[in-house]
């Protein structure tokens, strides 16, 4: 309790500095109604992969059943340009969210792998995370399967994936133990008291063309049902961090890691405090180099909420206390990215006046706060989804979604200098 004081102190106020003078917005390659971004480094390039909504050719007859296409897309920025647009998936039974969103990356046999979610066929939130390979840097991609091996019509998602130190490693929420829905309800998201609980799952081997479904652990048998998780790869191995869900409606975060011989218990995070009869869809996110590990999360224990982090020398161990990144209000979806220098930088939505901003704030290694910089303004709702960022040599890439005509979205990408955000 005095270490957290003491950091308050020391931390200068929270004041907002312009970052538009340095970011360059780049022509993003994802053209019409497009969302849930993300960008991934990756050597000498950079992969941005988001949902894209067909068009409808004609307007559907009111009677009609017809369900949109949904494509999962990529592209790959080098030399100065995106390349060629490639599908990884189409599907009108794909499960396009604002929240629950694909992921991407290289394994560790390099091939490039992506997840991405099929609705069941008792409709509703029945659905199966899949998983798409490619093995010629992204030009096809194959569907292999899905990604868990239960087989239960049951809601699963919420991925996290990461490949460091020759590991890839995944984790999702997982409904497996929850009963199956009725199919004639429209409601199966029903996570009541008696009707089973949501669990963390995760993998250390990577889904491949011959087995899709690699073998699984249990990490927590009860969890937050709709927060997204995070994953990182410290020198022991993964890290997942989630929003965990005590027996007196606590929803607070909590990280489990991978001990050399199994998975350690979950251990809770900054012990907020926070009870809430319901998901407030807001998870936390996880950085890590070796052992130095940063976790930054949102929380609603406080009058106007806040963005909070945590920072380890120990490969999660152990952390030290609790560091307010911003106490002043904010719609939170946090992104956090450890920087070569010891820094790290935390990026979230922030409430303005007029609706909601993407800003970034430095932690410094010492503990110290730099000012809050506003990326670029986003709307206050669900649509702007999560910000997603990743380092490339000296730049910081960052992807969001805007709002655009009518219920249409776009994906935004912008680059810019790490030095100019101190």
């Amino acid at each position: 309790m005095h270490a957290l004081l003491l950091l308050s102190l020391l931390a200068p106020p929270a004041l907002r500095a312009p970052a538009e003078e340095t970011r360059v917005a780049l022509t993003s390659p994802a053209i019409g109604d497009t969302f849930a971004p993300r960008v991934v480094a990756d050597g000498e390039s950079v992969m941005l992969s988001w949902i894209e909504q067909e068009a409808a050719t004609a307007p559907a007859p009111a009677s009609s059943d017809a369900q949109p296409v949904f494509h999962l897309c990529m592209s790959r920025f080098a030399q100065g340009a995106w390349s060629p647009v490639t599908k990884i998936a189409s599907s009108t039974e794909m499960f396009a969210n604002w929240a629950d969103t694909p992921t991407l990356l290289r394994a560790s046999d390099g091939s490039l792998l992506a997840t991405w979610l099929q609705r069941g066929t008792l409709g509703g939130y029945v659905y199966d995370v899949m998983v798409s390979r490619s093995a010629d840097d992204g030009k096809t991609w194959t569907k292999v399967g899905p990604l868990h091996d239960d087989g239960k019509p049951a809601e699963h998602g919420f991925v996290s994936a990461e490949t460091h130190n020759g590991t890839t490693a995944f984790c999702w929420l997982d409904g497996r133990a929850m009963p199956a829905p009725d199919a004639d309800s429209h409601d199966t998201h029903d996570h009541e008291e008696g009707h089973g609980d949501m669990s963390l799952r995760a993998s250390r081997v990577a889904p491949t063309a011959a087995r899709s479904s690699p073998p699984s652990e249990i990490l927590d048998e009860r969890t937050c049902e709709c927060c997204p998780t995070d994953l990182a790869i410290a020198s022991k191995g993964p890290i997942v961090v989630y929003r965990d869900r005590g027996d007196d409606g606590t929803r607070d975060i909590s990280l489990v890691r991978w001990l050399g011989e199994g998975w350690s218990q979950p251990q809770p995070i900054g012990s907020d405090g926070w009870m809430m009869n319901g998901c407030p869809v807001n998870g936390p996110s996880i950085s890590a180099s070796e052992n130095d590990v940063v976790v930054a999360w949102w929380t609603g224990a406080t009058e106007h909420s806040a963005v909070r982090a945590a920072r380890s020398k120990d490969g999660a161990a152990t952390f030290g206390a609790t560091i307010e990144i911003d106490a002043d209000g904010s719609f939170g979806r946090v992104e956090s990215l450890l920087l070569p220098s010891g820094d790290a930088l935390i990026l979230w939505h922030d409430k303005r006046r007029d609706g909601a901003a993407l800003v970034a704030r430095r932690l410094h290694a010492d503990g110290s706060l730099g000012p809050i910089h506003t990326i670029d303004t986003v709307a206050d709702s669900r649509s702007s989804g999560f910000p997603r960022a990743a380092l490339q040599a000296t730049d910081l890439w960052l992807t969001c979604t805007a709002s655009g005509v009518g219920a249409s979205r776009s994906v935004k990408v912008f680059r810019l200098p790490v030095d100019s955000l101190r």
